[in-house]
């Protein structure tokens, strides 16, 4: 509650309890909906939406983060849950005492992981891979929901085709008074909704929709008897504050749960509960100005769920949907989350007879309205627009989880996220390098074709860290580039028009194809540019070092550009860079070309006449090389080529 010591009570006060009070009576109807999504009685949501808010308000970092139930938790815990436990219902006790237990777990796992700082491991999770799985998830939520509005005992499942053939099995069960009544709300919610979206004026429609509706469908229940009259209800909710539930932390016996069966909805709940809680509260912290510590949310998001669990709730995040509310309607610092579980806290005390009445199509009317603004179809035609690969996997991760579950989709979009970083890692950009006409910029070749070659020399830069994931291949494209520059070489001698480019699917030289190349028209310099390696390892240094002694062989010279203060201390501390030469080893990529091309041009008085040919172009590429330095004393130029997209 750091937040506090600089509280302004004369200006945000106000804000947050009109913040607090509007979040509150959003909250009431959602979390009976999700607890319902969950496989648990109704009053488990608000005691979800109680305790845990209290936690995250005095340990969290975010001002205007709105923790509690969640869609997207919520359908996770019962697929998992429901695989454990054979029957649900019958077995109501320990489906409550394993969602506690999860909840206390999830609470740990924060707690430990937020200790040791390890908030970064959200960032494997790619944009693409979250997005997919967040679509397909929302398509089964709002499937699982059919059921309360067709007014028949739909069979469970997490895999969409089961779920279609569950509601085909029990059409002839079809109740169209629960279906009118569900679909109204439905309408309803999402015309709130759309008017609050669309007039700022009236915004706060949008917030008061689910209370609206529930309170309209709880006075049409009670005013015209519904509940006799073929439309079902939540019934009986006990009142009063959650009991203490410590004594539900007690593992079961192993008949009923084997050891290690919680760890992976333990798992897969944390992921994706902090992953949906950071997004929106970091897009928050840059909005208000503040920052967030990834570490911190952890810890808050930790003691949350575990003080929760104390109290008879399963687990919570952040939620979308509230989170914003919150932010529209003023809130400005965690007072908002303290008013909004006070209210909580007087429904549980006073107001939960009145909810008995309520219409159980109006809570999956609620999860339904809510899981549809998790629906992004327009993202995946974004990205087959932007970004073929990124579609390939936003398309993977979104009918994974549709068909195959949510653990599984997850797990898919883990394994693909972990795949795309070990490829990027493992294949980095490794560019040929010219220079730009009239200047001492190095760009290259295939974005700016009219980049200048310079026989004799091929220059490329290296664009990742050189460890020993990458070390193969980063060997593998210089070899094809001193291969293809030879060729261009040939041509060049042979009066050709175009030199060759290199292409990334050209075959690999042989050591003798490029001995034998080299024979007619030699390569003489690899220059690399190292700038953007900010990390070499032994095995990167092992890579350079047999570089640079099959370069000897061939009486080629291997020299480096730029490389930074700890690649250059590893260097120094191999004895690499001895060996290389303190001579071939240049600040900048344009020193490195001037005294290759100075060299080079040394050596034209004792070569043959088709060699003679070439050293005439080196001549001529020094002396332009000089004559653009020269004109360009006069003009204004950025060294460092800023502004040159590369």
């Amino acid at each position: 509650m750091a937040w506090l010591q600089t509280y302004d009570f004369r200006n945000s006060l106000f804000a947050d309890v009109v913040a607090g009070l509007t979040v509150g009576i959003m909250v009431v109807p959602q979390s009976m909906s999700y607890a319902k999504l969950a496989g648990l009685p109704v009053e488990y949501g608000l005691y979800s939406a109680f305790m845990p808010v209290f936690a995250y308000a005095a340990f969290g970092s975010s001002r205007q983060l709105a923790v509690g139930p969640v869609a997207l938790v919520s359908l996770m815990l019962s697929t998992s849950l429901g695989h454990i436990v054979p029957d649900p219902e019958e077995n109501k006790e320990v489906y409550v005492q394993l969602a506690i237990q999860v909840s206390m777990m999830v609470g740990i796992t924060y707690i430990i992981l937020g200790a040791l700082r390890l908030g970064f491991i959200t960032i494997f999770l790619s944009h693409a891979v979250i997005s997919g799985f967040t679509n397909g998830a929302a398509v089964i939520i709002g499937m699982s929901q059919v059921k309360y509005i067709l007014g028949a005992p739909v069979e469970r499942s997490d895999v969409l085709h089961e779920v279609v053939e569950n509601i085909i099995h029990v059409m002839d069960k079809f109740n169209w008074k629960c279906f009118v009544f569900g679909s109204s709300c439905i309408f309803l919610l999402l015309l709130m909704k759309h008017i609050g979206k669309t007039y700022p004026r009236y915004s706060f429609i949008r917030a008061v929709g689910p209370l609206a509706v529930t309170a309209l469908s709880i006075i049409l229940t009670v005013a015209f008897k519904l509940d006799e009259k073929g439309i079902d209800v939540v019934g009986e909710i006990p009142s009063g504050l959650p009991k203490i539930s410590f004594s539900q932390w007690n593992p079961l016996g192993a008949s009923m749960v084997k050891a290690g069966d919680l760890i992976s909805p333990v798992l897969s709940i944390s992921i994706i509960g902090f992953m949906e809680s950071i997004a929106i509260a970091k897009q928050l912290a840059v909005k208000h100005q503040y920052e967030l510590d990834s570490s911190q949310e952890l810890l808050g998001l930790g003691m949350a769920n575990l003080i929760g669990a104390m109290f008879s709730s399963y687990p919570v995040t952040g939620s979308f949907s509230r989170t914003a509310v919150n932010n529209d309607t003023g809130a400005k610092s965690g007072i908002s989350a303290l008013v909004t579980a006070v209210l909580v806290g007087a429904v549980l005390l006073f107001l939960t007879p009145v909810f008995s009445k309520m219409p159980t199509a109006t809570l999956g009317s609620i999860v339904i309205s809510g899981v549809l603004g998790l629906i992004d179809l327009e993202e995946g035609r974004f990205l087959f627009k932007v970004h073929k690969l990124d579609f390939v996997v936003w398309l993977v991760s979104f009918i994974g989880t549709m068909f195959l579950g949510v653990e599984v989709g997850l797990g898919i979009a883990v394994g693909l996220s972990l795949l795309l970083v070990l490829y990027e890692s493992a294949y980095p950009h490794l560019p040929v390098l010219g220079r730009l006409p009239g200047t001492n910029v190095y760009r290259n070749i295939k974005q700016y074709p009219n980049a200048i070659l310079y026989p004799g020399i091929v220059i490329c830069r290296i664009d990742a860290p050189i460890y020993f994931a990458n070390t193969q291949n980063i060997r593998e494209k210089i070899d094809k580039y001193e291969l293809a520059a030879a060729r261009n070489a040939i041509n060049m001698v042979a009066n050709e028009d175009t030199p060759e480019r290199v292409e990334d699917n050209e075959n690999d030289a042989s050591f003798e194809m490029l001995t034998s190349l080299t024979n007619i028209h030699e390569i003489r310099y690899i220059v690399v540019d190292m700038s953007p390696v900010s990390h070499i390892d032994t095995a990167g240094i092992h890579l350079l070092e047999e570089m640079w002694k099959e370069y000897n062989k061939r009486n080629i010279q291997l020299c480096l550009c730029n490389p930074e203060i700890f690649v250059m201390e590893k260097l120094w501390a191999s004895g690499l860079a001895s060996k290389i030469g303190v001579d071939y080893i240049y600040c900048n990529t344009h020193d490195a070309v001037k005294s290759c091309l100075s060299k080079m041009e040394q050596r034209t008085s004792s070569i043959s006449d088709q060699e003679e040919k070439a050293g005439l172009d080196i001549e001529r590429s020094l002396s332009s090389l000089k004559h653009n330095e020269s004109a360009m004393e006069g003009s204004v130029l950025v060294a460092n080529g800023d502004g040159l997209i590369d």
